[in-house]
């Protein structure tokens, strides 16, 4: 924020010049220095004019250098000598810093001085250097404004005051003196009445406090609650520093009345409840109690006469409020004995509260499976509740004598406990004001250990091949100590390699021969006892793998195919994925390849091509019978194009009848001339055909191929079943 300024320009000052061409030849005395007079606030900013524009227009300005009468050295420079005015280099001094800022853009140009403080309180030299013209000097004094601190009011016996005083009774006397310290110039301390002047005389004391006694010989009617403020100045840049205190005058309350509903409140909704006092001038002092704890929650509000006065109190019932007094009081705390009550008790209705918690005699660490555990369930609520809801991982509990599930009353009882029960137990309860629900306790049962449901069960492997075998129970204790045991119809015998943690052990177990496969046997044991039946685990002699599953084309480019698909049972093994690609128009392999994992794209594809792929998972244990998925690519763009501009000829149902039927007769005398020739190329082929002949097979006998002429004979059989009867086509190779 700006600092005020006040210029005054004087002419009597003198200097010395800094540089002998400053000196007038003749030994004449130095020139008179302007001088400019500046006030500002401290902590506020200050500007300091300096007129740096040149007397003619062929000249520039080379440097100005700004000093004060506490330092012989410069506190700020501009310095041009070596470039233009508008780039010229700025140097502050250390005392400066970032607080100075020289604005040469303005008219006149300014030094900017943030943040004033009291050392900066001197005269400034602005001294500016022109290449043509004698230097300029002009002196600015800086004047240092600090505002007064904030009046302090006492009443007459010397006790600081604020905000509302008082009360006092009509016709006593108000003695209110208000002292301020601080400020330079020295403040000026006024009393006033809103904007009425009261008191403007003042006095200094030995300590530089200046004090103002406001006396006023009788409070009258119309002193009720008014505002009574002190100010200090010393400035017309800032506003006045002032201290306000209101009178409260109170008179004998006659009559109070309290008004709502008595008859029965909510737990945690708002109510509003109102207190109506008559026959005190000013209104009375109203205050609410509930029980002996004071409200203060309360809104007051005077009739127009100022005879009356209603106290309104807002606030939400607890359910600790239950059963307090509620009281409103009216009072002139001056006048002995003039209190006037009235209240009455608060019903409040709430929700159940309820607290659930162990039998008394039950130590939670130490139930075992077999116990007997009861729960205890404390409810609070108004109106009372009739039943209670009991709640078992969020299922409700109901009574089952025969499983030993007993409530009665506000509890739950759980004989021979089992270690199903183990879990979260919560109870619950309703009345008119809704429902509660109790805290949750987790009821932990220790029990002995058990096989832990999901695991995998058999494992296969080769002989001399290793198999990790992995045993997890649930228990409770956690320590549990495992043993195994290998048996199957030739041996039976424990095995000590075995790892441990918790409820979870592994065992490395090898099969040096087809006779050393069987079963595994898992046995652990806790604090409680030993596991009742232990886990088995079949070790099966591995085979090649299970073929791929649920394979589906994901996506068709016009030179690629997705494939996902989900692995078979790999028999403990590590299998790849061999994928073998063919054209089915020719017959031909498109490509092969193999993957680790059963999601692949195959990229690089003939487009518009349709395709048979086999899939086979192999491992070192062999392969998997092979799964068989068609596919295609997409048309290029330029064939759709041309599909989209082929001719396209009316079509008349006249005319299509007649071709059919010269197209019928077309083909039965094709198919006459095709037998013909078939019996003579075979008559042929008996008499040269040598004994002994091997068929040829393509490189690929897994894919049959189908020759020109076994297609031909083909066409023949699905045309011309019955032309000649008897004759069967040669069968393809």
């Amino acid at each position: 924020m700006a600092g005020f300024v006040i210029y005054v320009v004087t002419v009597c000052t003198f200097i010395i010049p800094y540089n002998c061409h400053d000196m007038k030849a003749d030994g004449d005395p130095p020139e008179k220095i302007p001088r400019i007079e500046i006030y500002a606030v401290k902590g506020r900013r200050a500007d300091l004019p300096c007129n740096i524009t040149p007397e003619h227009s062929d000249d520039v300005i080379s440097l100005v250098l700004w000093y004060n009468n506490k330092s012989p050295s410069p506190l700020y420079s501009l310095d041009s000598r070596r470039g233009n005015f508008k780039q010229a280099r700025h140097w502050r001094s250390d005392q400066l810093a970032s607080r100075a800022n020289f604005r040469i853009q303005s008219e006149p140009a300014y030094l900017q001085l943030d943040h004033v403080t009291s050392e900066d309180e001197s005269v400034f030299t602005c001294r500016v250097d022109f290449e043509k013209a004698r230097t300029r000097y002009q002196e600015i004094g800086l004047n240092l404004i600090v505002p007064p601190r904030k009046p302090i009011i006492k009443d007459h016996t010397g006790q600081v005051q604020q905000s509302l005083i008082g009360p006092y009774n009509e016709g006593d006397p108000l003695r209110l003196e208000c002292e301020v310290t601080g400020g330079n110039p020295r403040p000026n301390v006024t009393w006033w009445r809103e904007s009425v002047l009261l008191d403007d005389t003042f006095e200094v004391t030995a300590d530089f406090i200046v004090r103002n006694m406001l006396r006023i010989p009788s409070l009258q009617r119309h002193d009720l609650m008014a505002a009574f403020t002190c100010e200090a100045s010393n400035n017309g840049f800032t506003l006045p520093s002032s201290t306000s205190v209101t009178v409260n005058m109170n008179f004998r309350p006659l009559d109070v009345t309290l008004q709502g509903d008595k008859h029965s409140l909510s737990a945690g909704t708002f109510t509003q409840i109102e207190c109506y006092s008559v026959g005190s001038r000013p209104p009375a002092v109203i205050s609410w109690c509930k029980g002996s704890v004071p409200m203060k929650s309360a809104k007051s509000v005077v009739s127009v006469n100022g005879n009356a006065t209603t106290s309104i109190l807002s606030f939400k019932p607890t359910i600790e409020d239950n059963g307090l007094y509620l009281s409103c009081t009216a009072e002139n705390p001056l006048i002995q004995g003039s209190k006037v009550e009235s209240g009455w008790t608060l019903n409040i209705h709430y929700p159940p509260k309820l607290s659930l918690r162990l039998g008394s005699k039950l130590r939670h660490s130490h139930i075992q499976e077999g116990n007997d555990v009861y729960f205890e369930c404390s409810v609070k609520a108004n109106p009372m509740v009739k039943d209670i809801t009991w709640k078992f991982e969020g299922r409700e509990v109901q009574i089952n004598t025969t499983a030993g599930i007993i409530i009665s009353n506000q509890t739950l009882v759980l004989q021979h406990v089992k270690r199903t029960g183990k879990g979260r137990y919560t109870c619950s309860a309703a009345n008119s004001e809704g429902r509660g629900a109790s805290n949750t306790v987790f009821l932990r049962v220790q029990h002995t250990p058990a096989c832990k449901p999901g695991q995998k069960t058999i494992y296969a492997t080769a002989v001399n091949e290793p198999v990790f075998v992995t045993c997890e129970v649930e228990s409770d204790p956690e320590d549990v100590v495992f043993k195994w045991r290998f048996n199957n119809s030739h041996d039976t015998r424990d095995i000590s390699s075995l790892s441990s943690h918790k409820t979870m052990s592994t065992v490395r177990y090898v099969p040096k021969s087809k006779y050393e496969y069987g079963s595994l046997s898992c046995y652990s044991t806790n604090s409680v006892g030993n596991q009742d039946v232990p886990c088995v685990y079949s070790i099966i002699a591995a085979g090649p793998p299970e073929p791929i599953q649920n394979c589906f084309l994901t996506n068709q480019t016009q030179n690629g195919i997705a494939v996902d698909c989900t692995e078979g049972y790999d028999g403990s093994f590590t299998q790849e994925l061999f994928v073998e690609v063919y054209d089915i128009t020719t017959g031909s392999v498109v490509t092969n390849f193999s993957t680790t994992s059963p999601s692949f794209f195959m990229r690089g594809l003939p487009a518009g091509s349709n395709f048979e792929l086999k899939l086979y998972a192999v491992s070192h244990q062999g392969k998997s019978e092979p799964l068989l998925l068609e596919g295609k690519t997409l048309q290029t763009p330029e064939t759709q194009s041309r599909r989209g501009t082929e001719w396209k000829f009316p079509v008349n149902p006249i005319l299509i009848a007649l071709l059919s039927i010269v197209g019928v007769f077309v083909l039965i005398a094709l198919c006459a001339v095709i037998i013909l020739k078939t019996r003579q190329i075979r008559t042929r082929g008996e008499k040269r055909k040598p004994e002994g002949k091997v068929p040829e097979y393509t490189s690929h006998p897994d894919k049959e191929i189908i020759s020109t002429e076994d297609l031909s004979k083909e066409i023949y059989e699905e045309k011309c079943p019955d032309v000649i009867p008897g004759i069967t086509p040669n069968a393809t190779y």
